[in-house]
């Protein structure tokens, strides 16, 4: 059974966006939330779908490489939704069918 994970890690490339876009079908959302205090490190937040924590950061990895020092990864119900911070662009509302 499909998942939904909200996740966030600090992102060192200096081009935090993802590989392909849109990233990969399990990348349901994506977001640069801010920055460290240097400004050099993106933090990023993704709202995935997939079997469990380790596929779900296997997603991140397709289109995000490199290492990650992850912040979190939690687990939220199939029908949650990120708040009005996180807009959902067209190509991921297609994917929750909203």
């Amino acid at each position: 059974m499909t998942k939904r994970f909200w996740m966030s890690w600090n992102e060192p490339a200096q081009d935090y966006r993802p590989l392909t876009y849109p990233p990969n079908a399990s990348i349901l959302g994506w977001w640069c939330s801010g920055y460290d205090g240097d400004g050099v490190v993106s933090m990023i937040c993704a709202w995935v779908a997939a079997e469990d924590e380790t596929a779900a950061k296997a997603a991140i990895f397709l289109d995000w490489p490199g290492d990650k020092s992850w912040r979190f990864c939690d687990e939220v119900a199939v029908d949650w939704r990120p708040n009005n911070r996180f807009p959902l662009s067209e190509w991921s509302k297609e994917r929750v069918g909203s």
